[in-house]
């Protein structure tokens, strides 16, 4: 799982989904021999095609539902609220108001795409070891790679828009920084070298974190957390990401902050203290990520079972 996300304030979502362990650069790199870097990046279809059918379905969440049913409902209903955002934000496209709830509508319902199409892979294999686990996001279909972009790039756009009249409000730097990780991801470590993402999602965690690091339930910090320990070199360093977890956890005993600690500690070896932070995610909070809230609760316990002989 990549990114948390989030919906208890107007304008704040996190989840922060990253990127992963480094591919074959060097088919890259042949490929980048006649293009520019940014065009190096994948493209993807507009948000509103992604959109479109959310108000195919009107039913509302139950709880008593299957976790597969569940997730299409929810799914309809955040698409439905991020498609009238846009909507509204495309409207008058001045009012940074507006653009700040349909960036935050885009990276929850693209969350939410990203921790479902997890789920769904698991399972596919249901005695997957903790690696397996670990790396789900890894194995998400095409199709939901490209709604993904599709989502985010978008959010992006917006969050940068919004960024450009406010550049010192913590709101559309966390957004941006959101938006470029799952944007990063979706186009797998080579594309995002090449596309230059490292260097600007650093940038905007660090602006996030400077402006208020304990902004929605410690967003900032767990976005720094969630990158720092999963990028590949020269951006991943996860001493770093042990203390910006701890330090969103301090702030928020979050189920999404609970369950980036764990698997940080579980990089570092630190297996039973690992599983004590995906045992309390399992109970925690969930005001940072509620429609993804049941999703990261399965994957929680699905890391719990695969390290339970370990």
């Amino acid at each position: 799982m990549r990114n948390a996300g989030r919906a208890g304030t107007d304008v704040g979502i996190v989840q922060a989904n990253l990127m992963s362990a480094a591919s074959h650069v060097a088919v890259v790199l042949a490929g980048c021999a006649i293009v520019s870097l940014s065009g190096c990046a994948l493209t993807a279809p507009p948000a509103e095609a992604v959109l479109s059918a959310a108000h195919a379905s009107s039913a509302s969440d139950d709880p008593a539902l299957p976790l597969a049913e569940r997730g299409i409902r929810l799914q309809a209903a955040v698409d439905r609220a991020a498609a009238d955002a846009l909507a509204a934000a495309k409207a008058a496209p001045t009012d940074l108001a507006l653009a700040a709830v349909a960036t935050t509508r885009l990276f929850e319902a693209a969350d939410l795409q990203l921790q479902r199409a997890a789920v769904a892979f698991l399972a596919t294999v249901p005695a997957a070891d903790l690696a397996t686990v670990l790396a789900a996001d890894d194995r998400v279909d095409d199709a939901t790679r490209t709604a993904i972009l599709a989502l985010c790039s978008e959010g992006l756009r917006l969050a940068e828009s919004a960024a450009a009249s406010a550049p010192a409000d913590v709101a559309p730097q966390l957004h941006i920084g959101l938006h470029l990780s799952l944007i990063a991801w979706a186009n797998g470590p080579a594309r995002s070298l090449f596309a230059g993402y490292g260097p600007r999602l650093v940038a905007a965690i660090d602006r996030a974190v400077a402006a208020g690091p304990e902004f929605d339930h410690g967003a900032p910090l767990r976005l720094q957390g969630r990158f720092r320990g999963q990028a590949p070199w020269p951006y991943g360093d996860r001493p770093v990401a042990r203390a910006a977890l701890q330090r969103a956890l301090a702030v928020a005993p979050e189920l999404v902050n609970h369950l980036f600690l764990g698997d940080v500690l579980a990089a570092d070896g630190e297996v039973a203290a690992a599983r004590d932070q995906w045992q309390r995610a399992v109970t925690a909070a969930a005001l940072a990520t509620p429609w993804s809230a049941p999703f990261l609760r399965e994957l929680a316990e699905r890391r719990l079972q695969a390290s339970a002989s370990r």
